[in-house]
């Protein structure tokens, strides 16, 4: 029964929106990769979400949520891809979070995974947050900070 409603769900995001996403890797890229990585400096503890499109795909991989402890630094994941997007919540209460203007589909309590065609329609059970754009100009580490 489990099974059965997940698989509904994820056909659901697959199926709510326009056509599928091209992922976006820059020149030179194709076998390279962007090794993504959080450092909190913000004094908080925090959880992250990721969200990219998956190189020869068109669809976007979600993740979340990831703890990155006040005063840590964690390695999250390695893509082929230039472009991603990430969103941060304070875990203490304080309603802080770290987000852009890019609408995604996210689901807590977590951890998640699951793949959409990147639209800012959630079905049941998810709902939307701002991610914020980012892009590797190289391949190699790629820092997000969370500042106070």
């Amino acid at each position: 029964m489990k099974t059965t409603i997940l698989t509904a769900a994820v056909a659901g995001l697959i199926a709510l929106a326009p056509p599928p996403a091209t992922a976006q890797t820059k020149p030179g890229m194709a076998s390279a990769t962007v090794d993504i990585q959080v450092c909190n400096r913000s004094g908080r503890n925090a959880t992250v979400a990721i969200s990219y499109v998956e190189v020869g795909t068109g669809q976007f991989v979600n993740r979340g949520w990831y703890d990155v402890y006040a005063d840590a630094c964690v390695d999250l994941f390695s893509t082929d891809n230039a472009n991603f997007y990430m969103y941060g919540d304070a875990t203490d209460g304080s309603g802080r979070s770290w987000s852009g203007n890019h609408a995604l589909c996210v689901q807590y309590p977590g951890p998640y995974t699951f793949w959409s065609d990147g639209s800012e329609t959630c079905p049941n059970g998810y709902e939307t947050r701002n991610f914020v754009p980012m892009h590797a100009d190289e391949t190699g580490p790629y820092v997000w900070t969370l500042n106070p």
